[in-house]
């Protein structure tokens, strides 16, 4: 592996549209010891209606130039590339250029969904019928070729990131499965579109769904750009479920805790990826946050990486 960084994510509750605590984070950040952070747009305030604000855009490019950091982009969790409402598409654009704006070399892009997460209490009646989903997969396919194409331009990469499962639905999003996300990086080849490998997900869903996880990565391997890494597990939760204190006491659901605590086996995992090449993202909920430092040291000895090699 060529590790490029470690990143820590700037929650988007945390920072909800203020500069003066994207601030607080970026000095907690520098502090820590991690080289990169990875943005969100909608967090920071700079998509509006999926639209980009420009004087926001310039607004939060005046904090960051103060700080040593590079930067990942992770648009925002609903854009969908299935769905019908061009806000979607819009969404996109506006994150792909947040992301060149920032002078980020990768945009995670949470896989499209069949039923979104908002609507699964409409389900069974807002069950796409297989010929809709058939035509849904095939929208996703060509915007994301289109997509590319902008991300090429604008000298950036799309990373298309594996779902986590939900216990009182299934096969709400193609990539549930990491043969299922494999299957549509093919499909839309296009040298600006790989994956974003997110071993927390990938965990949860291969115990809820009985796949093979050590096989699924090593078959994805070649397509992975970008890595998210924390900790669960294994134990699938309902959707409606949001107290994490109340999770963690039981050990449900995408916990997002820092690596070492559940059961993820990361250090399998990434030995499967010998020819990465990119950042690794710690992605920890903010309850976890004054685990920053820990959780850093942890994921470089994962990686026998020494202090010197990434500061």
């Amino acid at each position: 592996m060529n590790i490029k960084g470690i990143a820590i994510n700037a929650d988007a509750s945390v920072i909800d549209g203020s500069l003066s605590a994207l601030k607080r984070e970026l000095d907690y950040y520098q502090d820590q010891g991690f080289s990169h952070v990875e943005l969100s747009p909608h967090g920071v305030g700079a998509i509006y209606n999926g639209r980009l604000d420009r004087a926001r855009l310039n607004e939060v490019k005046a904090v960051l130039d103060r700080y040593p950091f590079c930067y990942t982009v992770h648009g925002p969790n609903p854009l969908n590339l299935m769905a019908k409402d061009p806000v979607h598409r819009l969404g996109f654009i506006a994150s792909l250029e947040f992301t060149a704006a920032v002078n980020a070399e990768v945009m995670v892009y949470h896989a499209g969904r069949y039923i979104p997460e908002e609507d699964f209490l409409l389900v069974p009646r807002d069950n796409p019928t297989p010929k809709e989903r058939a035509g849904m997969w095939q929208q996703e396919c060509v915007l994301l070729q289109e997509m590319g194409q902008l991300a090429g331009q604008l000298g950036v990469s799309i990373a298309v990131e594996n779902a986590r499962p939900y216990s009182n639905i299934s096969d709400y999003c193609y990539a549930e499965s990491l043969a299922g996300l494999l299957k549509m990086v093919k499909e839309v080849n296009h040298s600006q579109v790989g994956v974003t490998l997110d071993t927390g997900h990938a965990y949860l869903a291969a115990r809820h769904y009985g796949y093979d996880l050590l096989q699924g990565v090593s078959h994805l391997a070649s397509y992975v750009r970008h890595i998210h890494l924390h900790d669960n597990f294994g134990n699938a939760s309902t959707s409606w479920e949001r107290k994490q204190y109340e999770m963690a006491s039981v050990g449900r659901g995408d916990m997002h805790m820092p690596i070492g605590w559940g059961d993820v086996p990361a250090r399998e995992i990434l030995s499967r990826l010998p020819n990465y090449r990119g950042v690794i993202t710690v992605e920890l909920r903010p309850r976890y946050r004054e685990h920053c430092r820990q959780t850093l040291l942890a994921v470089k000895n994962l990686l026998n990486i020494s202090k010197r090699c990434v500061s």
